[in-house]
This record gives C-alpha cells, structure tokens and sequence, in this order.
C-alpha cells in the first residue's frame, strides 16, 4: 500500500501562499510549451502561429475546464452561488479543460487577437490538425507533472480497496484528514485504503510519455498522436472512472449511469476513428496536412478580414 503525502502550502506573505496543485500546473503548463515550441523548431513550424495556438488553448482549457467542472460536478453550488461560476481558481475538470480547449481551437482556426483592433477574423481559416498533433506528441509529459498536482492534493480520491492492493493508498480517516496542520511534509500510513485517480492517471501518463518520446525523432504522419492519444486515454480514462466514489455515499453525479468524463471518453474515442479516417483520406488523395504550418516566408500575422469581431 502506498501512504499518504502529505504536501503544505509554502507562505509567501501575510494570507498569500503558493499552492503545490498551482505550482506543479503552471510548470506542467511551462514544460510542455517549451518542449513543444523546441519540437516546432525542429521540424520547421512557424512558431509565432503555435505560440498564437497556445494561448487561445490554454485559455479555452481553463475557463472550460472550471465551468463544466461546476456544472457536471458542483451543481447545487452553481445553483446556490451561480458567480462561482468565475472563480476559476475553485476546481478544474480534466475533460472540461480538454472541451474548453478544443473551443480555443476553433477559435483560433477563424480568428485572431491583433494589438489595437481586438479580436478580428480571418480571411483564410487556419489549418489546425498539424498543431493538435504536435501538442499531443508532448501532451503526456505536462500531464504528468499536472496529475502528480492531484496526487499530492490528494483531490482525486477513489473507491475503497483492498488493503493488500499495491495501488491503494493508505488514506487517513476522514475526521484526521480535515484535523491535519497543513503546515509541514508529511508521510502518512493511513488504515482506510482508497485509490487515488490522480495518482493513477499519472502512472498512466508516465507510460504514454515515454512511448510518444521515444518516437519523436521519427518521422510520422500527421495525426498519429491524435488517434494514439483517443485510442490510449479515452479507454483507461474510461476503465478509471468506475474507481470513483460511488454517488450513494457522496461521490460524483452520474448522468445515466456514466460520470460526466466517461461520456466525453466515449466522445474521444469516436473522434479518434473519425481522426484516422480523416488522415487515411487525406493520405490516399496526396494532400500534405503538414504543409500549412510550416514556417512562411517572411510573415507573420495572418490576413484579415476588415470586420472586427471584437474592438479592442
């Protein structure tokens, strides 16, 4: 059995202290951009245009990821206090954070954010799948780093185990978990056996990480990651989910049956058969789905169209 660690805030001034779930997501968020861009360069990627990319993804994947995390798993309280709403900062969701930030796609794809005009559009969309799939090819690294966010928060906690299980973690009782100082390292042998998604998932993602790692100097066609990604995560993600806390004794709302990330897992994997349809087609027709995000010629703003879509 695994024991519970137990990590502390670290105060900075007065009320103001950092938060090692904050902490480990701004470096899972820094790590991956970085891989990411020196991957860009690598291969040839106009990195201005992938900068762009990120910025409307990561914006779509945190308002997304807290918002749908409210409603699919906090509902009385968005029903209570509806402006929790806005405060990102109170809970993310995964699979929220992963809607939110195929909207930031989309967006991105139409339009853009220029200095003194606002958000404009564009007059030729922007092709995205060479993007989706770079990001992916990186996307298990920071997921480590973000589920290791979880696992120290302990905010993801699953079902009774067996106290021989090698996955369980040695839980504290309820009343001695909310009774613990948050104010030193510690290392716990709790008696109550629970799995710890988080720590799952990141067991999972170490797995992945290295398998798409060790196939970055190789050349494969665009979209591999993307259906690897749907064909991998959607069904553990799914096998995962039934460890949660049942709903009858407090657990996550289920929504006929399924928890709220199952039914996006079945999303995922169906997006992954049309993915590899799509790049198939694409193959067989000879059109490079590489070709637009190579770096252009001494440009680096899109054209526009003259409507305005939001002033700035």
């Amino acid at each position: 059995m695994i024991p519970y660690i137990r990590v502390p805030s670290i105060p900075i001034a007065g009320p103001i202290k950092l938060h090692p779930f904050g902490i480990l997501v701004a470096t899972a968020v820094i790590l991956g951009t970085s891989i990411a861009m020196r991957r860009a360069r690598k291969i040839g990627y106009n990195v201005y245009a992938l900068n762009s990319f990120i910025t409307w993804m990561l914006v779509g994947g945190f308002l997304g990821g807290h918002v749908l995390d409210s409603i699919f798993y906090h509902w009385d309280e968005v029903v209570r206090r509806p402006i929790s709403l806005l405060y990102i900062w109170e809970g993310l969701s995964s699979f929220g954070g992963f809607s939110g930030a195929l909207v930031g796609i989309l967006l991105w794809k139409f339009f853009d954010y220029q200095q003194g005009r606002g958000i404009v559009r564009i007059r030729k969309p922007r092709s995205i799948f060479a993007y989706v799939d770079l990001i992916l090819s990186v996307f298990p690294v920071a997921w480590i780093i973000g589920r290791a966010g979880c696992s120290t928060v302990h905010d993801h906690p699953g079902a009774r185990a067996a106290a021989d299980s090698i996955l369980a973690v040695g839980y504290p009782s309820e009343r001695a978990e909310a009774a613990m100082a948050a104010t030193k390292f510690e290392i716990i042998w709790g008696k109550f056996p629970r799995y710890d998604l988080g720590l799952l998932e990141m067991l999972f993602s170490i797995v992945l990480a290295l398998a798409f790692a060790l196939t970055w100097k190789r050349k494969l066609p665009i979209g591999t990651y993307i259906v690897a990604t749907a064909f991998t995560y959607a069904p553990v993600r799914f096998a995962l989910d039934f460890l949660r806390i049942p709903e009858r004794e407090g657990g996550d709302t289920r929504h006929y049956g399924f928890t709220f990330a199952q039914w996006e897992c079945i999303a995922l994997l169906l997006f992954g058969v049309f993915a590899l349809m799509y790049v198939v087609r694409l193959r067989r027709e000879g059109i490079d789905l590489e070709k637009e995000a190579l770096e252009p010629a001494k440009t680096k703003t899109p054209d526009l169209d003259d409507e305005v879509a939001e002033g700035s």
